[in-house]
């Protein structure tokens, strides 16, 4: 799956994880071959650090690795629904963040299943596949772990899937659009780009995305939203509803309020009060 530019840039923010951790670094990049959008990150939850962090809906699916003396093994997030992610103090966590489609044919699990979940890598993908993306438990930088990653996801990607096709083509293209408009383009609109009904969009965008096409639309506006309210200095809320799409400001309240569980002041007061405790 070929996607443009505006799909890359699209890429979920998660400021909970920039703001809580000082040492947070990420890089965003394309796996080979596939060429479709990932973004690599890395941080170190301090010993005497709760380990707690919130997340926000990103659409996206991330699979995180710790490396430590007491850890867990890797997992993969939905990113549907706000939530507190507990992270295990004195641990390093490398982690991956992408859209699941091209996992979506591996998947042990329907892919809608995991939206709203937190998984272990081997509850969602055969053990074979997850000895290909396995990560050494110490030692190597930040952009080791990138390279081995994107050798093993694309072995990963290159086999043949457990059941069914490949994703459709049209897929890639629609979700592209949906990118470049911030999401504020038409079910109808996407369905033909994909060359189907909308209904039948509709099921493969849940089966490959795990979440309607509808509601990864929202998502997107509420990400473009959130990248211009932590664009350095003030922005006024009537250039942000503009610029996202919305009708006007109950509307973006209201939707805003809708993934984060808070009003956009609040949610930001929130947001800058953690990175100063």
């Amino acid at each position: 799956m070929n996607l443009a530019p505006a799909a890359f840039d699209f890429l979920p923010a998660q400021p909970g994880m920039a703001n809580h951790f000082d040492d947070y670094i990420e890089l965003r990049d394309h796996i080979s071959q596939e060429g479709f959008p990932v973004l690599f990150y890395q941080f170190v939850v301090p010993p005497e650090h709760p380990g707690r962090c919130p997340l926000i809906p990103g659409g996206c699916i991330d699979i995180l690795f710790p490396f430590g003396a007491q850890v867990s093994g890797p997992m993969v997030i939905g990113g549907v629904r706000s939530r507190t992610l507990s992270l295990q103090p004195g641990t390093t966590y490398f982690g991956a963040r992408l859209l699941p489609v091209p996992l979506a044919p591996h998947s042990l699990i329907p892919v809608k299943k995991l939206a709203n979940s937190c998984v272990p890598l081997g509850e969602f993908l055969p053990a074979r596949l997850c000895s290909m993306l396995r990560l050494p438990l110490e030692g190597g930088s930040f952009f080791s772990r990138i390279s081995l990653f994107q050798e093993g996801i694309t072995r990963v990607t290159a086999l043949a899937p457990l059941g069914g096709d490949r994703e459709p083509k049209g897929l890639g293209p629609a979700i592209d659009r949906i990118c470049e408009a911030r999401g504020n383009i038409s079910l109808s609109h996407l369905s033909g780009i994909a060359n189907c009904s909308s209904r039948h969009f509709r099921s493969l965008f849940e089966a490959y995305v795990g979440i309607p096409p509808k509601t990864f639309c929202q998502i997107v506006r509420f990400q473009s939203a959130v990248r211009q309210l932590l664009q350095p200095g003030k922005i006024a809320f009537s250039n942000v509803v503009s610029e996202s799409g919305y009708y006007d400001q109950a509307h973006f309240i209201r939707e805003f309020k809708k993934f984060s569980r808070e009003c956009p002041t609040v949610w930001l007061t929130h947001l800058l009060q953690k990175n100063h405790n």
